[in-house]
């Protein structure tokens, strides 16, 4: 039991939060008296000093100089920052979630992108278009074209114009209706979310095994060529061989480097290749080839090709390292190679142990890839640019990053082991992946990231230890279920957003969970918190509400003292909330009178807001104590890895089933000022 001692640092941690407390009960109150924000209406700003929400900035990207995708700004009462919606039905979406409100105030005004001077038209596949940015109108003055035409790339197509006129010209071209504010406030948008994609998980789980299943088919070829008896080396059998037929690679080392040119198998029986550590030792350009049953080393140390690389200031970031990293030595290299299969394969190597680049969307199995002993030296077990992969029951140890993706959408990374990487798993402009059941321990920054805005990604079932992160994830609508986070520096950080956090086990770290984007827009609901330094913390922003419906998380001390449960928030952000399973000190000091008005009055003026989280209702039970047992019990699997049956509950869940999945209104929501600019309701 944890003992109040006065010098203790802890015990005086709470000692000052007493006085903040009162301090801050003092300074809410006078707060809550302050002039209505509303009274004031600002003026539209340039949209690139919103913060956005709505589709990512990719599809923006893929549209640009062909399609055009209205956007509305929006002030909220309770924010300084304004925020961008990418697309009118999100914005509309965010007024009846439950959620938007309570956390950023109600909405002062909003402005919507009119496009009556910037010639209106579609694209040959039938996308909006429009020359130019368009002017700024307020939402309720601004008059809609719906039901025409008209595509979007992702929901409902709807056209504002300032002018009536305007409106009705453009639907009577495109076989529209023209609509106010208040139709378009009341239509429902079937806009694109992570529960989306929580739902698609289990089907990219199937197709893994389908392309693992047609991999099978590809590689079993009938043998054309022994090496050894038909041909002296691996080289002149590849050669030799006709298209759809199998080399086979009798046991011993073969001191050479391979090209293959053909749609063959090279079969090997415990043969290893070893080539002169100049270049690459296997290279592919053919489609459908597979690799199976080798060792490789001897693959030369270059990691990348600084000639290759543009030089241009004018080129974009992403192509000089699609140019840089896709051009360096590997064990395995495939140039516009569609359809490899790399299977039971070992690669020692220093620079990559397999290269895919120029579409060669490969399937890989019992793939093991040695690294260097510090990443510094090494690079990746797996590179792929603008190629999909399908990896499982793979291992990567030492080097750089584990596997590395640009631009690989659809990729599935399932099943495998990383384990003294930089990364274990690092995306980069990767969307709509899976990355599921894989085990990472002592990685030097994180167990999975995935850097830029990337969209429809699903980080399930992984289980991260000992490491400096464990899912760090940026983007829109991702995934990021299952997971089980054990004594990391970092369990998870909230970086993507519209996204989804749910039934993550996160135990015994330094922190828990960080809220890092300053515009909060995804759900951190059943997730369970216990035995970590600290369970959570935030950045600057909003108030982070991590709760939805009538459900939280469970937070290890959240329900010590006299309360009733649900009767009190937790406030993992505050000196005394979080400090409740490791100081007793701290309970008493929740019950003061002070903090039970700083509870009342909290929540109701923006200053008492910035820069937390708080869970309206957290839970009294852990939602997955089977697996916090397997990690934090006297028989905790300390060496293994622990998995969830996420596919069983992913596929079992339905509407009626389970609330926590679904967009069900705050029954906590913020009491709202009558008085509005516009009405956004």
């Amino acid at each position: 039991m944890a003992v109040f001692a006065p010098d203790d640092n802890r015990s005086r941690h709470v000692r000052l939060a007493v006085a903040a407390i009162m301090t801050l009960a003092v300074v809410v109150t006078a707060g809550a008296f302050v002039a209505d924000p509303a009274e004031s209406v600002p003026d539209p700003v340039a949209y690139d000093d919103t913060t956005e929400l709505g589709l990512s900035s990719e599809t923006d990207a893929m549209m640009a100089g062909n399609a055009t995708l209205p956007r509305t700004q929006v002030f909220y009462s309770q924010l300084q920052y304004v925020v961008g919606y990418n697309g009118i039905g999100s914005f509309v979406t965010s007024l009846s979630d439950g959620r938007t409100e309570r956390q950023f105030g109600y909405p002062l005004v909003a402005y919507v992108e009119t496009f009556d001077h910037q010639n209106p038209d579609t694209t040959s596949d039938g996308l909006f278009t429009a020359t130019g940015a368009g002017g700024w109108t307020p939402a309720e003055e601004a008059h809609y074209v719906v039901d025409s035409d008209v595509r979007m790339p992702a929901g409902e197509a709807v056209i504002p114009f300032r002018s009536r006129d305007a409106a009705e010209s453009f639907a009577a071209d495109y076989n529209g209706s023209v609509v106010g504010w208040e139709s378009v406030r009341n239509r429902s948008f079937d806009v694109d979310s992570a529960a989306t994609v929580r739902s698609l998980a289990p089907s990219r789980w199937q197709a893994a095994n389908d392309r693992i299943a047609r991999a099978e088919r590809t590689a079993n070829r009938p043998v054309s060529v022994v090496v050894g008896e038909d041909e002296p080396t691996i080289d002149a059998a590849v050669a030799a061989a006709p298209s759809n037929t199998t080399v086979v690679v009798p046991e011993g080392e073969y001191h050479e480097t391979v090209t293959v040119n053909e749609s063959v198998t090279i079969a090997g029986d415990g043969a290893r290749i070893s080539g002169d550590g100049n270049g690459s030792v296997v290279t592919v350009r053919a489609a459908d080839v597979a690799i199976r049953g080798l060792r490789i080393d001897g693959v030369g140390n270059r990691t990348r090709d600084p000639e290759a690389a543009p030089t241009s200031k004018d080129e974009a970031w992403d192509a000089n390292i699609q140019s840089g990293y896709g051009h360096g030595d590997a064990g395995i290299r495939a140039i516009a190679a569609s359809g490899l299969v790399v299977d039971d394969v070992a690669i020692e190597t220093n620079a990559s142990g397999l290269l895919l680049r120029e579409g060669s969307h490969a399937v890989v199995r019992d793939l093991r890839v040695d690294g260097s002993e510090t990443w510094q030296d090494g690079f990746m077990g797996i590179t792929g640019m603008e190629s999909r992969v399908t990896v499982t029951d793979s291992r990567f140890e030492g080097g750089r990053d584990g596997i590395y993706l640009h631009r690989a959408d659809g990729s599935i990374i399932r099943n495998s082991t990383f384990i003294d990487n930089r990364y274990g798993i690092h995306l980069m402009f990767t969307g709509d992946a899976l990355v599921a059941d894989n085990t990472a321990r002592n990685e030097l920054f994180a167990g999975v990231t995935v850097m830029t805005r990337p969209s429809g990604n699903a980080i399930v079932g992984n289980d991260v230890r000992n490491s400096s992160a464990g899912i760090q994830s940026s983007g829109t609508r991702t995934y990021i279920g299952y997971n089980t986070l054990v004594g990391n520096e970092l369990g998870f950080s909230t970086s993507a957003r519209g996204s989804l956090y749910e039934h993550n086990v996160v135990a015994d770290n330094e922190l828990g969970a960080r809220a890092t984007t300053i515009v909060p827009s995804s759900r951190v609901v059943a997730n369970d918190f216990v035995g970590n330094e600290n369970h959570a913390a935030a950045g600057a922003g909003a108030l982070r509400v991590w709760a939805n419906g009538d459900r939280g998380n469970y937070w290890e001390g959240a329900n010590v003292g006299q309360q009733l449960f649900g009767e009190r928030a937790y406030r993992p952000t505050s000196p005394v909330d979080s400090a409740l399973h490791r100081e007793a000190s701290a309970v008493t000091v929740r019950e003061s009178p002070a903090a039970v008005l700083l509870d009342r009055l909290r929540g109701t003026v923006p200053g008492a807001r910035s820069g937390s989280i708080i869970d309206p209702i957290p839970a009294s039970e852990p939602y997955n104590p089977e697996r916090i047992d397997a990690v934090t019990g006297p028989d905790a699997e300390r060496e293994g890895s622990v998995h969830a049956d996420w596919r069983a509950e992913l596929g079992s869940l339905t509407g009626e089933q389970d609330t926590t999945h679904e967009n069900t209104t705050d029954q906590n929501t913020t009491n709202r000022n009558s008085a509005r600019v516009g009405d956004y309701r």
